[in-house]
C-alpha cells in the first residue's frame, strides 16, 4: 500500500464520527470522564483567538487535564492534553510508519544534497470535525473547552501526522513526524524535488518553514536533522551526534548525579535514554554496556510493577554500570564521525550452531568448507540456556574463523541470536557479555557481521554438534591459524 493509502487508513479518525466511534473498545464511546486542568483558564483567550479550541456549549464526552510545556525556542509553549482516559477507552492505533533511525540514516547517506524544513505548529494544521471535537475536551473552571485540531497526548495523533508527512515526501525524501528532509543525489535533482515538495505542501495547505533564517529553501550537504549531524559532501558520506546535544548530555546535571552513584530514578532514566540514542547514532553496540543495560532493566521492572512509580526516588547505581556509562560518555565527548556505506563482501559464509552438549562453526567459501571448529560445553556453560549456547557458538566462530575485513555473512538457526547480533544487544546480561567479545574482535579486524536466519534443517553446522567429525579442509587455510 502506498503512502496515500496508508494515510487514508487513519484520516477518517478526524472527519468521520462513525469511524471514530468504531475505534473505541466496546461500550466506552459514551465517555463521561471529567478531569479539571490547573491554571489553564489564563490561556482561554489565546486558545480561542488562534482557533485551537472553542468554548463547549454542552458537556464534553471527555473533559481532560491539559498543560503547557515550553518549546526549545524559549518563547512559545506547546499545548499537551493528558488524554489517558480517552486513550484507555480506544483500541491501539495502527503502525506509525516512522522510519527506524538506522534506516533513516542509511537512506540519507545514499544522497549528496538535502533541504530541511518543518511543519509550522504541525498538529494544529489538522482540523477535527465538530462532531468529533466533543471527545477532546479540556476541563476548566467555569466553562470547558473543545479542541478543534489534532492534539498532542492522543495516542492516534502521531500516527496521523506521520502518515500525512509520508505522503508529502513520497519519492522525494524522508519525514520524521513534522521534520521533512527532501533529498537528491545531485544538486539539480535536489532542487527539482524541493520544487515538487513545495507544490505538494501548497496543494495540501500545509504550512512549512525551511531551516535557517539566512537562506530560505537552501539545499545543503552538511546539516543537523533529528539529532544527527550529516556530512554528505565528504568523499564517503558520514554522520555523528548533533554536537550541541552531545555537549548537553555529557555535561548535564543528571550525568553528574548518576556517575556519583546516587541519582533519582528520573535522572537515571533521562541519562539512559540519551545513552540508547547515542549508541544508535554512533553505531556502538549496546552489548558493550551489559551492566548498564542490566541495571536499567531491573529499575524499569520495579517501576512497571509499582502501583505508582516514584520518579523522584533516589537509587544507588552500581559501580559496574557507572564504569560503562563513563566509557560511553568518553565516546560521546569525542563524537567521532561514522562513515556510511556497506563494506565489500568477504565472499565467505559463517555457519554456527549449538546443541545441548556441543557447538560447531564452519566457514564456507566458493561453495566448499574451508575451515571449522567444534567443541563441547563445559563448566557453567554446560547448564546454560540454549540461546546462550547458540551465542557462545557464534562467538567461537567469529573469533576463530573470521579474519578477512568486510561484510561477513553469518547463518544461524536461532532467531534470538540473529536479532541480538543485528541490533548489537540482548535482553540477557550473559549473552551481552559474550556478544561484546565477538563484536570487539570483529571491529579490530574491520569486519561487519551480517547475521541471517536459516531453518534448522538447512543449518550446515548442525551435524557437527551431534557427534559428526569436521570435514577435511584445504591445507593452506586449515594450517594458517
Amino acid at each position: 500500500m502506498d503512502g496515500v493509502g496508508r494515510f487514508r487508513e487513519v484520516l477518517p479518525m478526524l472527519m468521520d464520527p462513525v469511524a471514530f466511534a468504531e475505534a473505541f473498545v466496546s461500550g466506552d464511546a459514551a465517555g463521561g470522564c471529567r478531569v479539571p486542568s490547573r491554571g489553564m483558564e489564563r490561556h482561554r483567550a489565546t486558545l480561542r483567538s488562534c482557533g485551537v479550541a472553542s468554548d463547549a456549549r454542552s458537556r464534553p464526552a471527555f473533559a481532560m487535564k491539559a498543560f503547557t510545556t515550553p518549546k526549545k525556542d524559549g518563547r512559545t509553549a506547546r499545548l499537551v492534553l493528558d488524554a489517558r482516559p480517552l486513550n484507555d477507552a480506544m483500541r491501539r492505533p495502527p503502525s506509525m510508519d516512522l522510519p527506524r533511525l538506522r534506516d533513516f540514516i542509511v537512506e540519507v547517506e545514499r544522497h549528496r544534497f538535502a533541504m530541511q524544513c518543518d511543519g509550522v505548529s504541525y498538529f494544529y494544521q489538522f482540523p477535527v470535525d465538530a462532531s468529533i471535537s466533543r471527545y477532546f475536551g479540556i476541563g476548566m473552571k467555569g466553562c470547558d473547552m473543545l479542541l478543534n485540531v489534532l492534539c498532542m497526548g492522543w495516542s492516534w495523533a502521531p500516527c496521523i501526522a506521520q502518515r500525512a508527512s509520508n505522503v508529502l515526501v513520497r519519492d522525494l525524501g524522508l519525514a520524521w513526524v513534522d521534520n521533512f528532509l527532501v533529498l537528491g543525489g545531485t544538486l539539480d535533482e535536489a532542487e527539482r524535488n524541493v520544487a515538487v515538495f513545495r507544490k505538494r505542501a501548497q496543494a495540501a495547505r500545509v504550512e512549512v518553514r525551511a531551516e535557517g533564517d539566512d537562506a530560505l529553501w537552501q539545499v545543503r550537504s552538511r546539516f543537523v536533522c533529528v539529532g544527527v549531524e550529516f556530512d554528505l559532501a565528504a568523499e564517503t558520506q558520514r554522520h555523528r551526534l548533533d554536537p550541541a546535544w552531545a555537549e548537553r548530555w555529557v555535561g548535564g546535571s543528571g550525568m553528574t548525579a548518576v556517575l556519583s552513584g546516587r541519582a533519582t530514578a528520573r535522572q537515571f532514566a533521562e541519562v539512559f535514554g540519551g545513552a540508547v540514542w547515542a549508541t544508535d547514532i554512533l553505531a556502538v553496540p549496546r552489548c558493550h554496556f551489559a551492566a548498564l543495560l542490566s541495571f536499567a532493566g531491573r529499575l524499569g521492572g520495579r517501576m512497571v510493577d509499582a502501583a505508582a512509580p516514584v520518579w523522584d526516588e533516589v537509587v544507588d547505581v552500581p559501580p559496574s554500570a557507572r564504569r560503562e556509562l563513563g566509557a560511553l560518555r568518553k565516546i560521546v565527548r569525542e563524537n567521532p564521525w561514522v562513515v556510511g556505506g556497506v563494506p565489500e563482501d568477504t565472499g565467505s559464509v559463517l555457519w554456527t550452531d549449538a546443541s545441548s552438549r556441543a557447538w560447531a562453526a564452519l566457514l564456507e567459501a566458493e561453495g566448499r568448507f574451508v575451515d571449522g571448529r567444534q567443541g563441547v560445553f563445559a563448566g557453567p556453560d554446560a547448564d546454560a540456556h540454549i540461546n546462550l549456547k547458540e551465542m557462545l557458538a557464534f562467538a567461537e566462530g567469529v573469533v576463530r574463523l573470521c579474519w578477512a575485513p568486510g561484510a561477513q555473512r553469518c547463518r544461524i538457526d536461532n532467531a534470538a541470536v540473529v536479532g541480538a547480533v543485528a541490533k548489537g544487544s540482548s535482553s540477557s546480561y550473559a549473552a551481552n557479555r559474550v556478544l561484546s567479545r565477538s563484536l570487539r574482535v570483529a571491529e579490530r579486524r574491520r569486519i561487519v557481521l551480517c547475521p541471517g536466519w536459516v531453518p534448522s534443517g538447512e543449518q550446515q553446522a548442525d551435524p557437527h554438534t551431534r557427534g559428526a567429525s569436521l570435514p577435511r579442509f584445504p591445507a593452506p587455510l586449515s594450517a594458517s591459524r
